[in-house]
């Protein structure tokens, strides 16, 4: 849906059902929309020909971000563009290996209607508009990722009684010789 190198390629996708894994969405408008990354790039290129950085936060740089936005108002996300998302990761990994991440945490701006979880019934029901099903649903939600979890905790758990606690250093499992 968006070419951006943060998101999961197809081929990843693809090979989900085979290991058992879940791929969980991100809501981070520049990774899921193609007008935001574009609009990403090119603030990005202003500042640096100002002599800034993209991420500089004093008062000069945010002054000049201030009136690139306003020159040319930040695109933007919706509960649709992640649904269109979900709709594409469904279609190539399956049901059974997608998941909901958000990404809250990772951006400064967010969808419109997915501002905080307390947009995640505004999904859901664009979801339900999909014609998705409360299994599928309950999938999105939960499920996949609680069953990639306890599957982990499995193998941990396996690993566990087969062996001791491991004494060795980085450098050592580097193929580093120590002292």
């Amino acid at each position: 849906v968006c070419d951006h190198p943060r998101n999961i390629p197809d081929d990843v996708l693809v090979a989900l059902p085979a290991n058992g894994g879940v791929a969980m969405a991100t809501f981070v408008p520049k990774f899921v929309l193609p007008e935001a990354v574009a609009w990403t790039l090119a603030a990005d290129r202003n500042m640096r020909e100002h002599g800034l950085h993209h991420l500089d936060t004093t008062p000069v740089a945010m002054r000049i971000h201030e009136d690139f936005e306003a020159a040319h108002p930040r695109p933007e996300a919706t509960v649709s563009t992640i649904a269109d998302h979900l709709d594409h990761m469904r279609a190539v990994a399956g049901i059974d290996h997608i998941g909901i991440g958000g990404d809250y945490d990772g951006t400064a701006f967010t969808p419109r209607g997915l501002e905080d979880v307390s947009g995640y019934p505004n999904l859901i029901a664009e979801l339900l508009r999909r014609h998705w099903s409360e299994g599928d649903l309950a999938k999105l939600t939960w499920q996949n990722a609680v069953r990639v979890l306890r599957d982990a905790e499995a193998v941990a758990r396996d690993e566990q009684s087969g062996r001791g606690p491991s004494h060795a250093t980085i450098a050592e499992l580097d193929g580093q010789r120590t002292r």
